[in-house]
């Protein structure tokens, strides 16, 4: 008789445990992996689970342990590989073990869906008899272009160039062509039409340094803007395409998508696989399956957004993340990880090289270069003749300012128009204006829901909460003394798109932001007189901050910026002068030079100067002796509770109670802060509270964590309480 053996179970659900299940009757072990994905009874429903392991012992009385329902795979879903990322999520971040494996899965697999791509029908020719269609001209010109298209095409191919299926069915029966399904992958086909470019001194060096070492090699590529880091990540992962290997290129937003699949399809004969949130559920799935079953027959690329880093792939051989300092790397919800963090774990375990590139690097990667951790490779100069815009700051004070905008920098762009250049006017609002005031009593339209103003919006007119997403219509009077006089208060993308389309009437004004840019391809379309060379303004956001190559925009106008210089979070001033010269980078790309004006009521602010004056790197190193003064990372580690309820004071009063018992495990060198009330202690209705835990060593942080995890999920008394555990927080407002 065999030795029983169970199957330790991990659900996709927000507890701190596993659970151990029999087998299905008459199977045997080797029917079993781990990674393999299983239906099992929980509670009074059936959850989708993962092998975990495949032991004797189980943590409970045999009798008193169900079996399995249904075996999902025949094989693995995940590798033995991302396994143990899963298990480096779990303990690192101190997550439920079954959130972080099934985070590593796309949506559908999580759902229990079979792994299995899409098909699509496609055409094949099976030989070429002319004297069978000598008398049908559309069957014969079918046969023509399937020649021309390697003798193989899908049937969304064939409709779009004009054939019907009666025509392609006729040549079916005719034994000409024959009918195949196949898994419907739809990755891009790169076609190898652009050379290399020819490369700097300063290039060459950079691409020497990242080529000269094997293995794990993690290189911050810190370059000016325009200095051509996309053409060292070009050059850096030819060897690995010419290969056959897989590459994942990690980039911060779907809007730098387009322009990013361009210069790597023009590049290299390579499928190229696009992983992100445009993407439906069974689009990602079918993508990630074609990136899991690569065979090395061809070179594979796959670009895609945070979550892209979970992807499985078997010959994965470089790793490049783009704009590596983006906020947008972090994931806020949910298991709290930071996409370039996990790219570095990933290419360590692999030992493959990867290269962080930042024109402005976040100061935990610079410190890592500093320390030696990281190849620290710097580019100071554009590519080819470009030379980088003069940062001017413009004091506003006592001057005439219309719509948010100064007299004198309307007349700037006037004359940066008139010589067929383009001018962009970046400022970090969307909407018409910040909210709506009463200048009779002074009231102010304000969020229900949040400690917040409502936004402004003209088209279509309403008002709008960017926290909650609260939406209600325009008031015709002040709510609270009834006037009638109420008016917007500040300026946003409309109101300044207005100001602006009124002020230059001869030329477009193009409004870039998420409201203008939700319909599919909308980005590219309002971007398309940009890049004809129209002379125009560029009105908007930080979405046109990064990654963009704007040939004639010859002057950049920054309103609005220097509110981080006073933010109560201590990354503020590192974000601000991140994205000041992200912006200013957009000026001057080409040989003719460019200016970048920042508007600002703190003209003397001193760490302005510095960047105008110095440079980024200057400014960081000045920002890293502030945070090591202060003890705040990178010199010291954080983790940050969060907790939030209906109820007000009740999230600090879970925390409270937390805090006494965990108090009794703490060890020499763990601090403390709070609990106290978030910044915006209102959020969507719910009232919030956070508690920091903190250490100037990261090992003994993670142990402290390890001790007190029980007692995170133990708290009793506290139904309404919503808690979260966010290791090296990005952001705490």
């Amino acid at each position: 008789m065999s030795t029983p053996f169970y199957l330790r179970i991990a659900l996709d659900k927000p507890l701190n445990q596993t659970f151990d299940y029999e087998p299905l009757a008459n199977s045997r072990m080797h029917d079993y992996q781990i990674g393999m994905r299983v239906n099992v009874p929980f509670g009074q429903r059936s959850e989708v689970g993962l092998i975990l392991d495949i032991h004797n012992q189980p943590d409970i009385a045999p009798h008193k342990i169900k079996p399995i329902k249904e075996r999902i795979d025949d094989s693995p879903v995940l590798s033995s590989e991302l396994m143990k990322l899963g298990l480096w999520l779990h303990e690192y971040y101190h997550q439920p073990v079954g959130e972080c494996l099934f985070t590593l899965l796309p949506v559908l697999l999580r759902k229990g869906q079979t792994a299995k791509a899409t098909q699509e029908k496609h055409y094949c020719l099976e030989h070429l008899d002319w004297q069978k269609v000598e008398r049908a001209p559309r069957q014969k010109a079918f046969l023509e272009w399937l020649q021309k298209q390697n003798h193989k095409v899908s049937h969304k191919q064939a409709l779009d160039a004009g054939f019907t299926p009666s025509i392609i069915g006729q040549l079916i029966d005719k034994q000409l062509v024959s009918e195949l399904w196949q898994d419907n992958f739809n990755a891009l086909c790169g076609d190898s039409v652009e050379q290399a470019l020819a490369l700097n001194k300063e290039q060459e060096q950079a691409l020497k340094g990242i080529s000269e070492k094997n293995g794990f090699n993690p290189v911050l590529l810190e370059g000016v803007t325009g200095s051509g880091k996309t053409e060292v990540y070009l050059q850096a992962i030819s060897s690995a395409v010419t290969q056959r290997k897989q590459v994942l290129v990690l980039i911060p937003e779907i809007g730098l998508t387009p322009q990013t699949v361009q210069r790597f399809q023009q590049r290299f004969n390579a499928d190229i696989l696009l992983l992100h949130s445009g993407l439906n559920d069974q689009q990602r799935l079918n993508a990630w399956l074609q990136a899991s079953r690569h065979k090395n027959e061809k070179a594979q690329i796959i670009i895609g957004t945070r979550s892209a880093v979970f992807t499985e792939m078997p010959n994965l051989d470089f790793i490049i993340v783009d704009e590596e300092h983006d906020a947008s790397y972090k994931q806020q919800e949910g298991i709290r990880y930071h996409g370039r963090d996990i790219a570095v774990i990933r290419a360590a375990k692999r030992n493959i090289p990867i290269i962080l590139g930042s024109a402005t690097p976040s100061l935990d990667s610079l410190h890592n270069a500093l320390v030696k951790k990281y190849q620290h490779i710097r580019l100071t100069q554009r590519a080819g003749d470009a030379s980088p815009a003069n940062l001017e700051i413009y004091d506003i004070r006592k001057q005439s300012v219309e719509h948010g905008i100064a007299d004198e920098l309307l007349q700037h762009i006037e004359e940066t128009l008139e010589q067929g250049d383009q001018a962009l006017v970046f400022i970090n609002r969307r909407g018409f204006a910040p909210t709506l005031y009463c200048p009779d009593c002074g009231w102010i339209s304000e969020c229900k829901r949040c400690d917040a103003r409502m936004t402004l919006h003209q088209k279509p007119a309403h008002l709008h909460c960017h926290h909650c997403d609260h939406k209600q219509t325009l008031p015709h009077q002040c709510p609270n003394c009834l006037s009638t006089r109420i008016q917007a208060m500040g300026a946003g993308t409309e109101r300044l798109e207005t100001h602006l389309e009124y002020r230059f009437r001869r030329h477009k004004v193009i409004r870039i932001d998420r409201d203008s840019t939700q319909g599919k391809d909308a980005m590219e379309q309002l971007l398309q007189p940009v890049h004809n060379g129209e002379p125009c303004i560029l009105v908007g956001t930080q979405m046109l901050a990064k990654g963009h190559h704007f040939p004639k925009v010859n002057l950049v106008i920054m309103l609005n910026v220097d509110s981080g210089f006073f933010s109560a979070d201590f990354r503020a001033m590192e974000k601000t002068a991140q994205l000041i010269l992200q912006v200013a980078g957009r000026a001057g790309r080409e040989s003719h030079g460019g200016r970048a004006i920042i508007q600002t009521e703190f003209a003397d602010h001193p760490l302005l100067h510095l960047l105008s004056e110095e440079n980024y790197h200057a400014l960081a190193l000045a920002l890293l002796e502030e945070r090591k003064l202060h003890s705040l990372p990178p010199y010291a580690h954080q983790a940050l509770v969060r907790a939030d309820s209906p109820n007000p004071k009740e999230a600090e009063q879970y925390l409270h109670r937390l805090l006494q018992n965990i108090k009794p495990l703490t060890e020499n060198g763990i601090s403390f802060i709070g609990p106290l009330p978030s910044p915006m202690e209102l959020r969507a209705g719910r009232f919030r509270s956070q508690l920091w835990i903190r250490s100037h060593q990261r090992s003994r942080l993670q142990n402290f964590l390890k001790n007190i995890e029980p007692l995170l999920y133990q708290q009793k008394g506290f139904n309404k309480v919503r808690w979260s555990l966010d290791v090296d927080p990005s952001d705490h407002i």
